[in-house]
C-alpha cells in the first residue's frame, strides 16, 4: 500500500456498514469520548479551511460539520482504530462535505450539491490552498459520495467514515427545560450504537 493511500484515507472499504460491522450494532460498546480528548489538527491548511467553512457555511451547518468530525473520530478511535488516514484529511472532508448547500452555491448550478461541493472542495484545496493533490482528491471523493449509501461495492476509508458520521443519529440533550425545547435528532438517525451518549452530550 502506498504512503498516499494510507495517509489520505484512500484504502477501499465495503460500502455496506453491516459488512464492516460484521452484522453487529457495533464492534465494541462505545465509551465516553470528550471533545477535549479529540484534538483538532493545528496545521496551516486545517486553520485555513476552518476559517473558510466558518465564513461560508451557516452557523447550523458549520456546527453540524464539526459534530461530524467529533462523531467520526469517536467512531474511528473506538470501533475502527486500524483505519489509516490523517486527522487533517478527515477534518477537511467534514468541513467541506456540505459546502454545496450554501445559498450562493446551491443557486450557482443545477448539479447535485454533493457533486458541486466536491468540485468546489477540489478547487479550494488544490488550486487555492495548494494541498497535495492526493489529499485534495480524497476529500473531493468523500464529498461526492457522502450520501452514496448502499449495500454494494466499495468506498474509501475517509468516505466510509464520513458516511457513518453524517448518517449517525442520536438524541441530543434538551437545551433548556424552561424553554420547553425538545431534544433534537442530529443527522439522519443511523448507527446510534457507535457513539456513547456522554460523547454526544459533551
Amino acid at each position: 500500500m502506498s504512503d498516499a493511500v494510507k495517509i489520505y484515507g484512500w484504502e477501499a472499504k465495503p460500502r455496506d456498514p453491516s459488512v464492516i460491522l460484521a452484522g453487529k450494532k457495533n464492534i465494541k460498546d462505545p465509551k465516553p469520548e470528550t471533545v477535549a480528548s479529540i484534538k483538532l489538527p493545528d496545521s496551516t491548511l486545517a486553520a485555513s479551511v476552518l476559517k473558510y467553512a466558518a465564513t461560508e457555511l451557516s452557523t447550523a451547518t458549520f456546527n453540524h460539520s464539526m459534530r461530524v468530525f467529533y462523531y467520526g473520530k469517536a467512531i474511528h478511535i473506538q470501533q475502527f482504530p486500524e483505519w489509516q488516514f490523517t486527522e487533517e484529511t478527515y477534518l477537511l472532508a467534514c468541513l467541506l462535505h456540505d459546502i454545496g448547500t450554501t445559498d450562493k452555491n446551491i443557486s450557482a448550478t443545477k448539479m447535485s450539491f454533493e457533486y458541486y461541493g466536491g468540485i468546489l472542495a477540489l478547487d479550494l484545496l488544490s488550486n487555492e490552498l495548494h494541498a497535495p493533490i492526493e489529499q485534495a482528491e480524497s476529500v473531493a471523493e468523500a464529498v461526492f459520495r457522502h450520501q452514496d449509501i448502499g449495500e454494494t461495492g466499495m468506498i474509501t476509508t475517509i468516505g466510509q467514515l464520513l458516511q457513518l458520521a453524517t448518517i449517525f443519529g442520536a438524541r441530543r440533550p434538551t437545551v433548556s427545560e424552561t424553554e420547553k425545547l425538545t431534544a433534537m435528532v442530529d443527522n439522519m438517525g443511523g448507527h446510534k450504537d457507535l457513539v456513547h451518549e456522554d460523547t454526544i452530550k459533551d
